[in-house]
């Protein structure tokens, strides 16, 4: 089984707490089952909101107050019912829009000190083939896509909902070669372009999209558990690494998207592992975590964290080099050891808290720190 293959997680009602790879799942799934639904994205911000652009959420015609029928988020629920009502309107005229939304604006019902007063731009677009393309499983992805959607057109030729994706070196979608030209080939995030064409201007969105962040836990015992569902809550596709066969299967840890039985000198073999991987080591046995380490330091993987104290640690190390297999500088910077943030919790969850924590403070290029403490915003902007 693929780490995409499940889609959706199905151990949980799809709402909008859904990470960003079950709300792409959810769109799947209504494309592939032909039953309407609609596909909003936030495509600009001005000043503070709860989402930022490249936010999604499957807004179905049933979707209820809980989010069921649907998944994921474009505000944290004050927009819900507006964006519900406006759904239903997008699915019977069968033409996307976009919708903007002054959270600060007086007298308005989302617009009372909920903590939010920016201004936000909503795309609304009745889910189509011309999606599909965007909304690829992991393994179809690979290093990713651009993906671009009209939001604004004075252009007669060109409707706002139009869209063009990168597409394993060819494209899917069609614009017109004087808009193709301007869309970014090397962006990382998000990005609003505008074009000038004869017909016109033309205002587009632009992103990458990505596979989900790959979560590998070396390890089998119960407290990989909690780390499991949290990285999965958190938006990971997680992987888990047994080396006693008994304890390393699918029913043991039901919400991991691959479960693998080796040993630990076949590590390599068995977990084709990224640069763009995390990994935690947590096996609690001397000997495993020594081989298994030496294996992982053979990776690009360039973030390895280590469960245990340092001394442990330290033990490991000089294991290691003993072995023949120093840990160098540029080994140290990649190694979390202690793996987690400082918490100050010794539960199993609290525990897993702070893994998962480190590894997305580390993956998102964050010191993990205090946000009061931060002049920085506290998410990223457009690149353009």
């Amino acid at each position: 089984m693929s780490e995409d293959e499940r889609g959706r997680d199905a151990t949980t009602a799809p709402d909008w707490t859904a990470p960003a790879r079950e709300v792409r799942a959810t769109a799947r799934e209504f494309l592939e089952s032909g039953e309407p639904a609609v596909l909003a994205t936030v495509v600009a911000v001005e000043g503070r909101a709860y989402r930022r652009p490249g936010a999604k959420m499957v807004v179905a015609p049933e979707t209820d107050e809980s989010g069921t029928g649907g998944a994921g988020s474009v505000t944290a629920g004050c927009l819900a019912d507006d964006l519900r009502k406006l759904a239903r309107d997008v699915l019977a005229d069968g033409t996307a829009r976009l919708e903007r939304f002054d959270l600060g604006a007086d007298g308005e019902t989302w617009g009372l000190g909920v903590g939010c007063d920016g201004v936000v731009d909503v795309l609304l677009e009745p889910l189509g083939k011309s999606h599909r393309p965007m909304l690829a499983s992991a393994d179809e992805l690979d290093s990713g896509r651009i993906a671009a959607v009209v939001v604004e057109s004075d252009d007669d030729s060109v409707d706002v909902g139009d869209r063009w994706t990168s597409n394993d070196g060819g494209v899917a979608g069609e614009l017109p070669s004087a808009v193709v030209a301007e869309i970014p080939d090397d962006l990382d995030g998000t990005a609003t372009v505008r074009v000038e064409t004869e017909g016109g201007a033309v205002r587009l969105f632009v992103e990458r999209v990505r596979p989900p962040p790959r979560l590998v836990v070396v390890g089998s015992n119960a407290d990989v558990r909690p780390v499991v569902d949290l990285a999965r809550s958190a938006g990971f596709r997680v992987t888990v690494v047994g080396f006693r066969g008994g304890k390393a299967t699918a029913d043991r840890f039901p919400r991991a998207d691959r479960v693998v039985s080796t040993s630990p000198r076949d590590l390599r073999e068995a977990v084709d592992l990224a640069a763009s991987d995390s990994v935690v080591l947590m096996t609690h046995n001397f000997v495993d975590d020594q081989i298994a380490l030496g294996e992982l330091l053979a990776t690009p993987v360039e973030y390895v964290g280590v469960m245990g104290p340092s001394d442990r640690f330290e033990r490991l190390s000089d294991a290691l080099a003993s072995d023949g297999r120093g840990i160098d500088d540029a080994d140290r910077e990649r190694i979390y050891a202690p793996v987690g943030l400082d918490l100050g919790g010794g539960s199993p969850y609290q525990v897993a808290h702070s893994i998962v924590a480190e590894a997305l403070a580390v993956r998102n290029g964050r010191p993990g720190g205090h946000l009061r403490t931060s002049d920085r915003p506290i998410h990223g902007r457009d690149q353009r």
